[in-house]
């Protein structure tokens, strides 16, 4: 009696709070380690002299506040240092997850990732070690996240709701990102940039409770179902046939060219996403000399509402840096929901559907991504052409990282675990990457060639997944 919420929307809700989280402690670092390095001694080398100072003098774009002198190599790696950790955990947190569910795996990780975020001020201030040592193990803890998600559509989501449900939860990382950003820098600039781990620890840490509190599961041991929500759940997906427990086929499983081409197209979009999602602030900085964090000399780490707190250019600086996640936000959700709506209506079968949106989510990044590269310091064009790259690589979440259901719903969990181990190999290496080619300098020219990679890989991903993906549930599934 009465209105009732869906069980599965809950947990596509908390999913995408558990996403935004994920992402938040994942992003954190990419702006409060402009208020933390400080690059006094560099601004010769790590700042272009190609874009005009933005209302600042050339003395106010370097940090002088910041405590450590790392230099452009280091802070690569401990900007990627964190995928190390990442890519070990995602098929043992599948493997776990279908073991023990979906509730503690990812609950008790995310509350032992939040807490290690809150302890993360304190080893930055001990030692580069300590402090790198800590962020590869909030990436093992972080890991089992989307796997674990994954999974749990084979259990929750009816086969005509999954592009959508699953577009949902993953949502929230584009989100935690487009938040994570503008918000890092305000607080790093009015309370210190040990604040944006205190901060985005605590939130991550209430999540981690609530989830723990109200999730369950699956449909068939939920306490507060609907006995209609729950048959109509089991009965579309046919949960009785994936009730026997049979050997994982490892084998089968890296043998198949539909699932290597999902292993491709999903690394191909993680390499441009990590690419921008780690170094767009640094380029926004040291390019187009748009100021992200505390890095005045005349700034205070502490709150002083009268002494040197530019507010509106922080809010400026940090919302440019988001305004293509917030597209990427929207597209995910807008894509999934279009997806499942095509193949409800049976308009195309569901690797045509899947296709195209791979081919849109990696062939537009790659064309605006090079063409970003060389608009000068029209920073309108600059936004908008990172802002089209983003969103349109958001079309690979109910493209080629949806279709792991599609081929094996049994084993969804783990085939994702799979192919997100392989496609966050980007999240330490590209960002090691950028900070080699800009080692010697910081030039429009040396991120050209950032661009360039990362639009080869993005088509590389496309025609790979366009030859040998499939929609068909395979036969060792």
């Amino acid at each position: 009696p009465g209105y009732y919420i869906k069980a599965r929307y809950v947990l596509a809700f908390m999913g995408f709070l558990g996403m935004f989280n994920v992402y938040s402690l994942r992003t954190n670092l990419s702006v409060a380690i402009v208020a933390m390095v400080n690059s006094s001694g560099e601004s010769d080398v790590n700042s272009s002299n190609v874009c005009p100072d933005r209302g600042q003098t050339s003395s106010d774009t370097a940090n002088t506040n910041g405590i450590f002198d790392w230099n452009s190599a280091e802070q690569g790696l401990v900007l990627g240092c964190y995928f190390y950790g990442y890519i070990v955990s995602n098929v043992p947190g599948a493997w776990l997850a279908r073991r023990y569910g979906i509730r503690l795996v990812l609950g008790i990780a995310m509350l032992l990732s939040s807490i290690i975020t809150l302890f993360t001020p304190l080893a930055a201030r001990s030692s580069f070690a300590l402090f790198v040592a800590l962020r590869i193990i909030l990436g093992f803890f972080q890991g089992v996240s989307f796997p674990t998600m994954q999974g749990a559509w084979g259990l929750w989501a009816p086969p005509m709701e999954r592009s959508a449900l699953i577009s949902a939860h993953i949502a929230g990382s584009s989100f935690g990102t487009c938040v994570t950003l503008p918000v890092a820098g305000v607080i790093a600039d009015q309370l210190g940039w040990e604040a944006v781990f205190y901060v985005t620890g605590g939130v991550a840490l209430l999540w981690s409770c609530i989830w723990l509190a109200i999730i369950h599961n699956s449909p068939s041991v939920h306490p507060r179902i609907s006995e209609q929500e729950r048959t109509y759940i089991n009965d579309s997906i046919g949960v009785e046939k994936y009730k026997q427990e049979v050997r994982t086929p490892w084998l089968s499983m890296l043998t198949s060219l539909p699932l290597l081409a999902i292993l491709t197209g999903h690394f191909a979009s993680n390499w441009g996403n990590y690419t921008l999602l780690t170094m767009l602030p640094s380029y926004m900085s040291s390019i187009l000399k748009f100021d992200l964090s505390t890095v005045s000399n005349t700034r205070r780490y502490s709150f002083n509402p009268i002494y040197g707190l530019d507010i509106y250019n922080i809010l400026q600086s940090g919302f440019l840096s988001s305004v293509p996640y917030i597209l990427q936000f929207l597209f995910t959700l807008v894509g999934g929901y279009i997806t499942d709506v095509i193949r409800k209506r049976a308009l195309t079968s569901t690797i045509v559907i899947r296709k195209v949106n791979t081919t849109l989510g990696l062939a537009i990044p790659a064309a605006f991504i090079v063409l970003a590269g060389y608009i000068g310091c029209d920073v309108a064009a600059a936004v908008a052409f990172f802002s089209i790259s983003v969103a349109f690589n958001a079309l690979t979440v109910p493209g080629c990282k949806a279709n792991t259901v599609d081929i094996a719903p049994k084993y969804g969990g783990i085939i994702y675990g799979m192919s997100n181990t392989l496609a966050n190999i980007p999240g330490f290496l590209a960002p090691q990457v950028v900070g080699l080619i800009l080692l010697d300098g910081n030039s429009v020219t040396q991120w050209q060639t950032v661009f360039w990679i990362s639009a080869a890989i993005y088509l590389t991903g496309a025609i790979v997944y366009l030859l040998f993906g499939s929609g068909e549930e395979q036969s060792w599934a």
